[in-house]
């Protein structure tokens, strides 16, 4: 009777356990189609702009039929809203792998602008969705840059030892940090197929804006 009894348990215990190995699959999948279509819409307005990216374009480079695209978004813009978070989000994160634990304010900016120049190059889309994004999709590009800013004035209070930064307050130290945040994105535009023909040239927009850095904090 006692082995029975087991083996119906065990037969439940396996069937609970398939219903939520397929619970998981189903999740992946649809976190595997959602990013496909960010991505793709992504690349379609490093093309053709926010204002070409219909959800025709999106859903045929994603490869998906027309009616998905409105299982993962409400609509084009909510679409619009999550790319910088997702997708920039992804870059932040790449760039702050490459810092690492640094603590040498120096080697944070370069290892930090090396990684982002080499995250641009590799995705040359995220140049136009970032310009873009303060246009049509104003909130969530506020919040990136504001995150961005952010973690700048937190590296500084870490790393900053000397200088005349050395005993900033916050508000000076955030008004910094914008400055440079700003620089950077503009810098970033200057990555384009033509000028990466150039040799050397992200060699040279890393130490031109290293240099400029380490004048501007005077470390």
């Amino acid at each position: 009777m006692g082995g029975a009894v087991s083996a119906v348990q065990r037969g439940r215990a396996s069937s609970v356990e398939r219903r939520q190995a397929t619970s998981v699959r189903r999740a992946e999948r649809r976190a595997a189609t959602r990013r496909k279509l960010l991505e793709a819409a992504a690349k379609v307005i490093g093309r053709h702009g926010f204002n070409g990216c219909s959800v025709a374009r999106v859903t045929s480079r994603a490869r998906v039929a027309h009616g998905t695209f409105y299982l993962y978004f409400r609509s084009q813009q909510e679409m619009f809203d999550q790319i910088l978070p997702i997708l920039g989000g992804e870059m932040l994160a790449s760039i702050a792998a490459a810092v690492g634990h640094a603590t040498d304010p120096v080697e944070v900016e370069r290892s930090g602008f090396a990684a982002n120049a080499k995250y641009v190059v590799e995705n040359p889309f995220m140049n136009r969705v970032t310009t873009e994004a303060r246009l049509f999709t104003p909130k969530a590009y506020a919040t990136f840059i504001d995150g961005i800013i952010d973690r700048y004035f937190r590296s500084f209070q870490r790393t900053i030892q000397r200088g005349r930064l050395a005993n900033a307050d916050e508000a000076q130290l955030r008004l910094v940090a914008g400055m440079i945040v700003n620089m950077r994105e503009t810098l970033l535009l200057q990555i384009t197929p033509h000028n990466l023909k150039t040799p050397g040239f992200l060699d040279r927009l890393v130490e031109t804006y290293l240099g400029f850095v380490k004048g501007g904090l005077d470390i």
